[in-house]
């Protein structure tokens, strides 16, 4: 079997086998290239950064060969001299690259759609403008491959707010936070510390679920960011939950793994609002990690110690 031949599949002439990314059997049969773009789609792959495919494995490109009288003369020249480590080394397919134009500066054009976010996020005087301004808000690339809008869901005046990262695959069905197994654990998480469940607001930092659970890119968080800020502005909780790193990172604004930011009280201001904010691990992680709940408790009675000397 040569290196170019796809690997067996029985199914291959229904189109089941999705190639290799760059193989050189991608001009198989139309549905396999279908099954490619479904793939490729599900992963959030939405934008090519150039216009054609550059391989990274290619002979660098030779130059126009000289006339017959030029490398007759080149053959009574000296070697070309060998680079011994004495100076840095030219790699021909870094030269290769510079020759190209330049890509499109993404930051700027992120930089605009931000500004339009933040705007359209500061105009909502209460929650239903909000979610309104978020079904309007078209510039997030989630918002394309998302079934529905996730927004907050629980009182607007709630004392406490529990804020995760981004939605899954059940909130994203449902158009609401924590459902299914993540759900049903924040509830006894919450419970065995005495707090109702549904006396507590809760939301996401993103209101769309990236495709595939994948973690979202920078600029498509700072898209949504604005109108989670409102979300803290317009509801006024005394206390901020964060559930897993991503939160973490959003509300307390500091970098770090969770295990180093959990468990303490982080005072922040959010949106002109106040509030005392505490991180622990996500319920999503629990599920996986069910050792790590012990590590949950200790922050919850914590966080239960700074809600009675609140009151």
């Amino acid at each position: 079997m040569s290196e170019n031949t796809p690997p067996p599949n029985d199914n291959a002439e229904k189109g089941a086998f999705a190639p290799v990314p760059g193989a050189s059997y991608l001009d198989a049969d139309m549905a396999s290239l279908a099954s490619l773009l479904e793939w490729y789609e599900a992963m959030g792959v939405d934008l090519a950064v150039d216009d054609e495919a550059v391989d990274r494995f290619a002979a660098p490109k030779t130059g126009v060969a000289a006339p017959a009288a030029a490398s007759q003369t080149s053959q009574n020249a000296a070697p070309p001299a060998v680079n011994h480590g004495s100076g840095p080394i030219a790699n021909p397919l870094l030269q290769q690259e510079e020759t190209k134009p330049a890509a499109r500066p993404q930051n700027m054009a992120g930089k605009a759609e931000i500004e339009i976010a933040a705007k359209a996020a500061k105009a909502a005087d209460n929650l239903e403008a909000l979610r309104d301004a978020l079904m309007h808000f078209d510039a997030c690339p989630l918002k394309r491959h998302a079934d529905k809008l996730v927004f907050g869901e629980g009182p607007a005046d709630a004392d406490l707010m529990v804020a995760g990262g981004a939605p899954r695959k059940q909130d994203d069905l449902a158009g609401l936070p924590f459902q299914g197994a993540e759900g049903a654990l924040l509830e006894k998480i919450l419970a065995a510390i005495q707090l109702d469940y549904s006396q507590v607001y809760r939301t996401n930092i993103l209101p769309w679920r990236p495709a595939g659970d994948r973690r979202p890119s920078p600029i498509e968080h700072d898209l949504c960011l604005p109108f989670f800020q409102r979300q803290v502005g317009l509801i006024k909780p005394k206390f901020i939950l964060c559930l897993g790193e991503q939160a973490a990172h959003a509300i307390l604004n500091q970098k770090g793994s969770i295990l180093r930011l959990r468990g303490q009280a982080h005072t922040v201001e959010i949106d002109g609002h106040r509030a005392q904010a505490f991180a622990t691990l996500n319920p999503s992680h629990l599920l996986n990690k069910p050792a790590q709940k012990a590590l949950v408790w200790h922050d919850m009675l914590k966080f239960k110690r700074a809600l009675q000397n609140e009151s």
